[in-house]
């Protein structure tokens, strides 16, 4: 870590603003669980959890697909290098200039029966006869319970037997692949064993009932990141893997297909870090505040783990507030230089012009001055893209790439 801190020192003093960092080592240490523990599976790294493209050219170099979730997003595996069969686009509300865009580029997940129909339009005015998936809201829920619940994602299984005519009729359109995503973040290896099992069971129905001739089930993602120390306990990622090796055994003979799951954040979560510089030290009424050059506009996730955390008895943040919002407690908070012997606490502000701005309350840290660095944990997904970083028109953050062989790229 010292020799991390150095290269932060440095990269504060050349380029004199906040950055994120991503540590290329530790993706390829995630990238080698997942590849070691799930020899049956392909992956496929979810874009949206960091678009940055030194960091999609390496997972796609060690053979990850793409999740995309925009027509950018499928752009961006392109340059990676990944072919279409690699590059799975899903998402609701598609366009059909989307569609345009992307349909000799990847495979379409269409989320709906209405988006079906327009991509079979798009490709009978190409002239092209094309696999696409279909999003499935399973009738189901992750927690086991055997009733699904709305959502604005995909077509309700119970009502695929009613549209199975229309699903085997398309004429440039065949649907080669089911899509299903409940939640994020899960951490219980068992919990996701079981869910896996079903959507296979699932895929065996549209296959066996709806007579979809499936190539692929991309199951999803859920692979969840242990955020607080207090409360969370990492996913066993082998004991995952061993139980899926079983379920890819056990469903081989009876289902020939690609196993894909999405990522999400366990690639590159723990990998980044957030950086930021005290521009100044003030007390209002007894609480003291570490002024940061930015908060807010730089790295969001803190700030709405804060808001939650002062309202916590007022407000009621359900598991589908991701990846707004984990825990109250996700993110450690470093100050290099600070003096380890005179701890105080504090409050770390941004510069916004906004009392949302605040990254976190009444933390007991070493002592800062003005000009000491801020830096902060768990920064490597949903950060620096989810972040409004236009908000009052302030420079955008730095973003570095730092490879295994100490090279930096920007």
């Amino acid at each position: 870590m010292e020799r991390k801190l150095d290269i932060i020192r440095n990269l504060m003093h050349k380029y004199d603003g906040s950055f994120y960092i991503y540590d290329e080592g530790i993706i390829a240490r995630q990238i080698t669980a997942l590849k070691e523990n799930f020899p049956s599976y392909e992956f496929l790294y979810s874009v949206k959890t960091n678009p940055f493209s030194p960091i999609v050219d390496f997972v796609a170099s060690n053979g990850f697909g793409a999740d995309a979730a925009s027509a950018a997003e499928v752009s961006i595996g392109m340059k990676a290098g990944l072919p279409r069969e690699k590059v799975l686009y899903s998402t609701p509300g598609k366009t059909r200039k989307d569609i345009e865009k992307t349909i000799e580029s990847s495979i379409i997940i269409a989320d709906s029966y209405n988006e079906l129909q327009l991509i079979n339009e798009v490709a009978m005015q190409r002239g092209m006869h094309i696999n696409a998936g279909l999003r499935v809201n399973a009738g189901f829920t992750m927690d086991g319970g055997d009733q699904g619940t709305s959502s604005k994602f995909g077509v309700d299984e119970h009502t695929l037997e009613g549209h199975a005519h229309l699903l085997r009729s398309l004429s440039n359109v065949k649907v080669t692949g089911i899509h299903v995503h409940l939640r994020s973040q899960v951490l219980e290896h068992s919990k996701l064993a079981r869910y896996y099992k079903k959507l296979l069971e699932l895929a065996l129905y549209c296959r066996d009932k709806i007579g979809l001739q499936l190539e692929f089930v991309n199951l999803g993602g859920g692979l969840g990141v242990a955020y607080s120390f207090k409360n969370d306990s990492p996913l066993d990622i082998a004991k995952l893997g061993e139980e899926c090796e079983s379920l890819a055994r056990s469903f081989k003979e009876k289902l020939d297909a690609r196993l894909l799951i999405e990522t999400g954040r366990f690639v590159v979560c723990e990998a980044g870090l957030y950086v930021t510089r005290i521009a100044d030290i003030k007390e209002s009424m007894g609480t003291k505040y570490l002024v940061v050059e930015k908060g807010l506009n730089g790295f969001m996730r803190p700030s709405i783990a804060e808001f939650v955390a002062s309202y916590a008895d007022s407000i009621t943040i359900s598991k589908g507030s991701e990846p707004l919002f984990t825990s109250k407690d996700a993110f450690d908070f470093l100050i290099p230089e600070g003096d380890e012997d005179n701890v105080e606490k504090v409050s770390i502000v941004g510069s916004l012009c906004t009392a949302t701005d605040i990254m976190v309350k009444d933390a007991v840290l070493p002592k800062a001055r003005i000009g000491d660095i801020v830096v902060v944990s768990k920064a490597g997904s949903y950060s620096y893209s989810l972040s409004p970083v236009l908000f009052a028109s302030h420079e955008l953050p730095f973003q570095f790439y730092l490879m295994a062989d100490g090279k930096i790229l920007t």
